[in-house]
């Protein structure tokens, strides 16, 4: 266990240290205060136009912002040969795997609460209620910004940063419209139906296996102020924990098997 949070330390640090990385924060967080402050020339709907607006580009950021890192992190201590330093000492392929994930995970959670303490700080300038709901909201962000990491060392762990970048991207777009795309159904005519079915069933199959991210954005409940239930925040926090799980577990495996020379 030891080498694994050695490993994770090193990597937060090498992340608060890395100016790219703080540049992306500051990014986010201007653009953050811009939307808001332009979202305040609505009429008696200040509140409920900040929320959703903040709620979708802090989980838009920060998962840009994770599939950046992420599919760098793996490549860059290839890229500077540290990895045959790091594989010299008693370190296995799979805490070294491990140790970036944490690592990584530990950034975006400082990078999620500065945005969630951002957008709480504006809203609450403008007359917003603090409530437990705004808290949910950004655990579940959190939540998604997790898978998201695991599939982005996931990939970089057998490919490229630009290959993986990509991948990354994709799965969290078939995340979001998880639902549409299983009720996919490609051709105007019966007769197109019949001849792009196999391609609505594989649309379908991709939609089976890849993570539900509409889980996560629960910021319908919390415009319109109603309750998230107990039994759906367990649910997701099951569901991510189980795909981050299945992720490792592969990138484990590939990088396992991947050369070095």
């Amino acid at each position: 266990m030891t080498p694994i949070l050695s490993i994770a330390v090193n990597t937060f640090r090498e992340a608060v240290r890395n100016r790219i990385f703080f540049s992306l924060i500051f990014f986010a967080v201007a653009l953050l205060g811009i939307v808001l402050a332009l979202s305040s020339a609505s009429l008696n709907e200040e509140i409920r136009l900040m929320t959703d607006v903040g709620l979708f580009l802090c989980s838009t950021a920060a998962v840009f912002i994770a599939i950046f890192t992420g599919v760098n992190l793996v490549y860059k201590e290839l890229e500077r040969k540290t990895i045959y330093t790091i594989m010299s000492k008693p370190i296995s392929r799979g805490q070294f795997i491990c140790g970036k994930y944490l690592g990584l995970v530990q950034t975006m959670f400082v990078l999620v609460a500065v945005m969630g303490s951002v957008l709480c700080g504006v809203l609450y300038m403008v007359g917003w209620v603090p409530h437990v709901s705004m808290a949910i909201a950004i655990y579940l962000l959190f939540l998604e910004v997790t898978i998201v990491v695991s599939v982005a060392i996931l990939f970089s762990s057998f490919s490229t940063p630009f290959l993986s970048g990509l991948m990354t991207l994709g799965v969290f777009i078939v995340g979001r419209f998880v639902d549409t795309l299983r009720q996919l159904k490609l051709g105007r005519s019966d007769a197109d139906q019949e001849s792009m079915e196999g391609i609505s069933q594989l649309v379908r199959w991709i939609a089976e296996v890849a993570p539900d991210l509409s889980l996560y954005n629960v910021t319908p409940q919390i415009v319109f102020q109603r309750p998230i239930d107990n039994a759906f925040v367990y649910e997701a926090s099951v569901v991510a924990l189980t795909y981050v799980l299945i992720c490792l577990g592969l990138a484990i495996f590939f990088f396992s098997r991947r050369d070095f020379t």
